[in-house]
């Protein structure tokens, strides 16, 4: 225990690492996913080939063409319009009230998950579509997250008494991302709403505790894992502005060019966004289960896999840290840059960020078609009392999307650009972060050599979990 801490700040740190072992504790609830597995009947392995090669086409391009300019219209952005001020309190304190009525939906609502809001809001809405926004529209999470408008007021009568220890890195956001993770992809109740009533409250409790005890902005700022997640999502953002600031327009991924390195938590951090994406898609094949020994067309559930899945999650993320930090460091040394290794393991980990969220919107873009249908449905009777408040409650969800060759069609093109545009970006910013860097054009494409061949590898990859058969 560091001992600059007091022992009210002691048995605060002991008091967070009980709520983080309880959240891992299982239990038997129902494992229900709203969008069912497609098998692709479409020629793949040409789809695949072609993306993978644009892929690698935009670094061999990117290594011929004059680089100076190539910098400088990489790094250019437009001034535009001036951001409102205000305001981020009272969306924040709606937030709050927003998760206050999901907690009373998810404990006296339906038991279904899919007539319930509670899991469709925290999953569907709060996690899959507010990360797309951030990739678009920039850190939306900074006011409407559920936490800052109700700090601020507290604040007021009870001000920080601790300082977050600084070698704690983003090691507590990194806990509570990993955790996340795990009850979205691998607890057997991640849709439970019993149970998520119970995440949930743990989950906000906690760190509203760290905002009030540790201050707002350090804890934001290292340890809340969705604060951490959706800033450093929103610096891929073509538009980039704060809160009364003036926006400011370039090309994916500008604003993360000249950000300070991140130190290792940081970094294991983004490439644990990476490595979950990935494993979720793998974790559902036909190849995943006969690893482990079982009949893919008698899936057990997730009960059944919970541990070999979570063992496989550990290790997908612990091959992505490994194959990340060899890509940068060897091609940092053959460019002759012993001296930048440290700094370009920092600082190129941001060019993963545009590759994860591409996996992101590409993995649950069928999702979501269908979980906003049930959304639209459930908001006219969000405690199961048999309301029909907007007229939408008895509204017929439908899947047939699926089954049409002409939709499927066009589906599946729309995941192939979402992956390819997310690498084609990432490959970009990798090589303008090695420029800015280093400076010489030859030793910026000496170094991204391994880490090219790194993310042409992953396009093939991901296009071939797009369309591999799933349970």
């Amino acid at each position: 225990m560091p001992s600059c801490l007091s022992p009210l700040g002691r048995r605060a740190v002991l008091l967070s690492a009980a709520l983080i072992v309880l959240l891992l504790v299982p239990a038997v609830a129902i494992a229900h996913e709203a969008a069912g597995g497609l098998i692709l009947l479409l020629p793949r392995d040409f789809y695949t080939m072609g993306a993978t090669l644009a892929v690698a086409a935009s670094f061999i391009l990117l290594a011929v063409v004059p680089q100076k300019p190539f910098h400088r219209i990489a790094t250019t952005t437009l001034s535009m319009f001036r951001m409102p001020e205000g305001g981020g309190r009272s969306l924040s304190l709606a937030s709050t009230a927003l998760v206050l009525v999901l907690l009373i939906a998810g404990l006296t609502g339906a038991h279904d998950p899919l007539r319930n809001p509670l899991p469709l809001v925290l999953w569907s809405i709060g996690w899959i579509s507010m990360t797309l926004a951030c990739a678009f529209f920039g850190n939306l999470w900074a006011v409407l997250n559920p936490w800052t408008g109700l700090v601020d007021i507290v604040r007021n009568h009870f001000p920080p008494r601790m300082t977050l220890p600084a070698r704690l890195g983003y090691l507590l956001a990194v806990s509570q991302f990993l955790i996340f993770i795990w009850v979205d992809l691998i607890s057997p109740h991640s849709m439970d709403p019993d149970r998520l009533v119970l995440h949930l409250s743990l989950f906000w409790g906690l760190n509203f505790a760290g905002m009030v005890l540790f201050g707002k902005e350090d804890w934001c700022a290292r340890a809340e894992p969705l604060h951490v997640y959706f800033r450093l999502v929103s610096k891929i953002a073509p538009m980039g502005a704060g809160m009364g600031e003036r926006a400011r327009l370039g090309f994916p991924g500008v604003h993360a060019i000249t950000l300070p390195p991140l130190p290792q938590s940081g970094a294991a951090f983004v490439l644990l966004s990476l490595a979950a994406g990935t494993f979720d898609g793998w974790s559902t094949t036909f190849r995943w289960m006969g690893i482990l020994d079982f009949n893919p067309l008698n899936y057990p559930g997730r009960s059944a896999v919970m541990w070999q899945n979570t063992l496989g999650l550990l290790a997908a993320w612990a091959l992505v840290w490994i194959l990340y930090h060899a890509c940068v460091r060897v091609g940092a040394r053959l460019a002759g840059a012993r001296d930048a290794e440290q700094e370009l393991v920092g600082r190129l980990v941001y060019s993963i960020l545009p590759i994860s969220v591409a996996y992101h919107g590409s993995h649950f873009l069928t999702r979501l078609l269908v979980d906003y249908q049930y959304v639209y449905q459930v908001i006219s009777d969000p405690f199961g009392l048999g309301w029909d408040l907007f007229g939408t409650a008895h509204y017929h969800t439908t899947t047939s999307f699926f089954s049409r060759p002409e939709s499927v069609f066009v589906l599946w093109n729309i995941q192939t650009a979402i992956i390819t545009i997310g690498h084609v970006v990432g490959i970009c910013m990798a090589h303008t972060i090695a420029l800015d860097r280093l400076g010489s054009g030859r030793k910026a494409v000496v170094s991204q050599t391994l880490l090219a061949l790194f993310m042409v590898g992953y396009t093939a990859m991901g296009l071939w979990l797009l369309g591999a058969p799933r349970i």
